[in-house]
């Protein structure tokens, strides 16, 4: 059974990067460029994960998480805070709101397979 990766980014270079080292782990991956399309598509694909993004465009990542777990057919998705900001806050924060975990860019890519491996498929 292939598992299933959403990435949404709005940086085409970390998104192109992450990627790689998603389907050389196995994994299928579908990326979005803004929580908007995030969204849809988390409801049309219903990925095993998502990596959000937190400074994006239009609707920031704190935003997009809330809209997620608010719909009941993208609440139990684990959400990985996937961001290149650095803070206590943004850790508690994001636990606070839903998320399964916290991860920092740029990434090692054992770091990110380890990362998505522990949290796919952890539906709620």
């Amino acid at each position: 059974m292939t598992r299933t990766v959403l990435i949404i980014e709005d940086e085409k270079l970390i998104v192109v990067s992450t990627q790689m080292v998603l389907e050389a782990g196995g994994f299928r991956v579908e990326s979005a460029v803004n929580g908007e399309e995030g969204i849809a598509k988390a409801r049309s694909v219903a990925p095993d994960l998502i990596l959000l993004d937190i400074m994006m465009p239009g609707i920031d990542g704190w935003e997009t998480l809330t809209r997620l777990k608010r719909d009941p057919a993208t609440a139990g998705i684990p959400v990985v805070i996937f961001t290149a900001r650095e803070h206590a806050r943004g850790h508690q924060r994001s636990a606070e709101m839903g998320a399964v975990d916290y991860f920092r860019k740029p990434f090692e890519p054992d770091e990110l397979i380890a990362l998505v491996e522990k949290h796919v498929g952890q539906r709620a």
